[in-house]
């Protein structure tokens, strides 16, 4: 009788296969261990800022995070004045404020102290990095109405958006600095043109309201009107609008075409900043009936940031904003002009390792 010999794959087949299938286990979870133990190794900076900040935040962010792998930046973009209400109403940690409009970290956050931590107020300093400009923004394939009229100068941009078949937006004035700067510059324009034949420059052209839903308007171009200016970039994309008061660093990110207006109400010249402040315009929401802020007189358009006295992260987030300081080429390339070195609002108050980046701010 034959003797069966059996191979050493049929005598330790089950030997074999337990071994493998326990190695394919241990070699899964020591790779999920891996994964989790380098996620929790890294550090998550939450940003809140402006809507107008979202294209340079962003850049800034992948630049940064490559170059810092450990490092993950949350960018959050809504008006100024809701992104700091993130901080000091919805009590939501943050590592860093971008405002376009930086009197409001002075108002929103410098006066106001955080809870269960008495004499400390939301923020202590805050730096001015940049400057922008108001424009009146159109998309060129929209081929919007008497374009040709505005650019050749036959008929003033103001008449023709009070026109029944064009419809214009503008942001919300208490939930973002673009829409109360939408009613400065008509306000800067009434006085500047006298359109409503009056002395007072505090007397916005009341023609600006006369398309409003703030009126009650419903008819043929009625104005759009949405939370903040990116909301705003959307429905000008669509066709939703012929034209929109925005800044001009958005224009240029997407692309659109646009209207300069003058100095004396762009806000964008600096030494024009006492004929701006004769103007003075409401904070009263369209949207959220019941919601409105102190008036506010019209300014220079000026960015800032601050670091929260609360930030959970607040090494990190110093790392982060020598870094946006350090490369204002960034704002340049997207069409903001940014100031380099940036202004302290208090020398002495802001972090050691950020004060080489920054001067007095020397407008005070």
């Amino acid at each position: 009788m034959s003797e069966l010999k059996l191979s050493f794959w049929e005598l330790h087949r089950t030997k074999i296969l337990a071994i493998v299938l326990i190695a394919i286990i241990v070699g899964s979870i020591g790779t999920v261990l891996l994964v989790i133990s380098q996620q929790q190794q890294k550090t998550t900076l939450q940003v809140f800022h402006a809507g107008s900040l979202t294209e340079p935040f962003s850049e800034y962010a992948a630049i940064y995070t490559e170059v810092h792998p450990t490092i993950v930046i949350d960018n959050e973009a809504y008006g100024s004045s809701e992104a700091i209400r993130q901080i000091t109403e919805l009590l939501r940690p943050a590592d860093l404020l971008g405002s376009a409009d930086y009197k409001l970290i002075k108002t929103m956050m410098m006066n106001k102290e955080i809870p269960d931590m008495p004499g400390v107020n939301y923020s202590s300093w805050y730096i001015i990095f940049s400057l922008n400009e108001m424009i009146i923004a159109y998309k060129p394939t929209n081929n919007p109405p008497y374009l040709n009229n505005i650019t050749s100068g036959d008929t003033p941009w103001y008449e023709i958006l009070n026109r029944t078949d064009v419809t214009f937006g503008r942001a919300d004035p208490w939930q973002d600095p673009c829409g109360y700067r939408a009613l400065m510059v008509w306000g800067l324009a009434d006085h500047f043109y006298n359109l409503s034949q009056v002395q007072d420059p505090q007397d916005i052209n009341q023609s600006f309201y006369n398309k409003d839903p703030i009126m009650g308007y419903t008819g043929a171009g009625a104005t759009v009107i949405k939370a903040k200016e990116v909301d705003m970039v959307a429905s000008l994309e669509a066709g939703e609008i012929d034209y929109l008061f925005i800044y001009r660093s958005v224009a240029v990110q997407h692309s659109f075409g646009f209207i300069e207006l003058d100095d004396h109400m762009n806000l964008a010249n600096i030494t024009l900043e006492l004929y701006y402040n004769q103007v003075k315009v409401h904070r009263i929401s369209p949207l959220v009936p019941g919601q409105k802020s102190s008036d506010i007189k019209a300014e220079t358009i000026q960015y800032g940031l601050t670091i929260p006295n609360n930030a959970p992260h607040l090494e990190e987030a110093i790392e982060y904003v020598k870094f946006i300081l350090g490369y204002p080429g960034m704002l340049v390339e997207m069409g903001q002009p940014p100031y380099y070195p940036a202004f302290a609002s208090n020398i002495t108050k802001i972090p050691a390792a950020i004060q080489p980046y920054c001067i007095a701010y020397p407008y005070a």
